[in-house]
């Protein structure tokens, strides 16, 4: 974005045929585009173009106001049978180079705007360090029995068969070995890689939880396991999001993405003993096990006081916004999560506001998904 003097874009929809796509293209005209093209989409039904020619500014104002007629645009979809499918961003003069000149369905509405939603951003709460000390580690084995037991190559990951998983557990688990790597390796590159759930996620998380409990890990290593685990147990409401649109078209409840729920089980599995550490484990750790409470509430008010009197401690900062959702997702008091939920969205410019909008899903799993998303980025400070 660096040199762009405006910003333009287009938002992308999808319906199931040709007469759907041109109803479509003529409303979206009506609210205010001036360009709208569809043709037909390569993964099935017709792709709908809205050009929106903005110009908006390119900082997180802007974002925020391309991406709310983004939304606006999206509910004049959804009544056509249609759900958002993407779409670009650019400069205000890459834009005609997009204009689909040869598309089959063209609707124009020259020198018109779509209106633009009330944005709220406020100004965020300042950040706050988050403790790695005191710390203790012991000179102590690490168990990983049954590691061999678990068909790991009839079991797959990003890049195919699962047989290299065990190998790069015992390297994690090895005190001489390249930890930033193999973790890197064994999470960013196979059994979450873009986000992405496989067969061999599940079974590989245990194995995470007993690093953390063995006592032999420091600080810093454990905080990065409970952060892999936050990342997994996050994948399901993510997909559903994903999903909720789609759903909406296609009169259905939103569906998770394929193994997103048999991981989210297994990290659920893992809390109790986890949660169990709390009195020993510093700030920054902590501060993830009241994350991975308030999105398993059942498991979680078992450190419900310690949560409220951590969120006391960082009151007026943005780990205590986050502290203050895990609090109230704990004791499932849905309107004060959602309340805090788009107070968070308000001031963190890297959330999405529609997270909040998905229809067919709980409070629950759209307030979590603010509390798992923000917390890494609350996370930046740990010292």
């Amino acid at each position: 974005m660096a040199g762009w003097s405006a910003m333009a874009g287009t938002h992308q929809f999808v319906v199931p045929d040709d007469a759907q796509a041109q109803a479509l293209g003529q409303a979206l005209a009506a609210h205010g585009f001036a360009r709208v093209t569809a043709r037909p989409s390569p993964s099935g039904g017709w792709r709908v173009t809205a050009f929106d020619e903005g110009p908006y500014a390119v900082d997180p104002m802007g974002h925020r106001m391309i991406e709310a007629v983004g939304r606006a645009a999206t509910a004049v979809a959804r009544q056509h049978g249609g759900y958002p499918e993407g779409g670009s961003r650019c400069d205000v003069s890459m834009l005609p180079l997009l204009r689909d000149a040869d598309a089959p369905i063209v609707c124009t509405n020259p020198g018109a705007r779509p209106p633009i939603p009330a944005i709220a951003v406020v100004a965020a709460p300042p950040p706050a360090p988050l403790a790695l000390t005191p710390d203790t580690a012991q000179d102590v084995p690490i168990d990983l029995s049954g590691l061999d037991d678990i068909p790991w190559v009839d079991l797959g990951h990003a890049h195919g068969s699962a047989a290299d998983i065990p190998e790069l557990l015992r390297a994690l688990a090895d005190p001489f070995g390249g930890w930033d790597q193999t973790l890197g390796e064994l999470f960013g590159d196979d059994l979450l890689h873009q986000g992405s759930c496989y067969s061999a996620t599940a079974p590989a998380l245990p194995f995470l939880s007993r690093m953390i409990v063995s006592g032999a890990l420091p600080a810093k290593q454990r905080l990065d396991l409970y952060v892999w685990l936050l990342i997994a147990a996050g994948r399901w409401a993510d997909s559903l999001l994903g999903d909720a649109d789609r759903a909406v078209a296609q009169g259905r409840w939103p569906e998770a993405a394929a193994w997103t729920e048999v991981v989210n089980l297994a990290v659920g599995e893992q809390l109790p003993a986890l949660l169990s550490r709390w009195e020993s484990e510093p700030s920054a750790v902590r501060f993830v096990l009241a994350c991975l409470a308030g999105l398993y509430p059942h498991h979680g008010r078992q450190i419900s006081d310690q949560i409220t009197l951590m969120a006391q401690e960082f009151n007026g900062t943005q780990p205590g916004a986050y502290l203050l959702l895990a609090e109230a997702l704990v004791h499932t008091r849905d309107d004060q999560a959602f309340a805090v939920a788009a107070d968070i969205i308000a001031w963190e410019t890297d959330h999405d506001p529609g997270w909040l909008d998905g229809d067919g899903l709980t409070i629950a799993v759209k307030a979590g998904h603010v509390l798992a998303e923000g917390a890494l980025g609350a996370l930046s400070n740990a010292e």
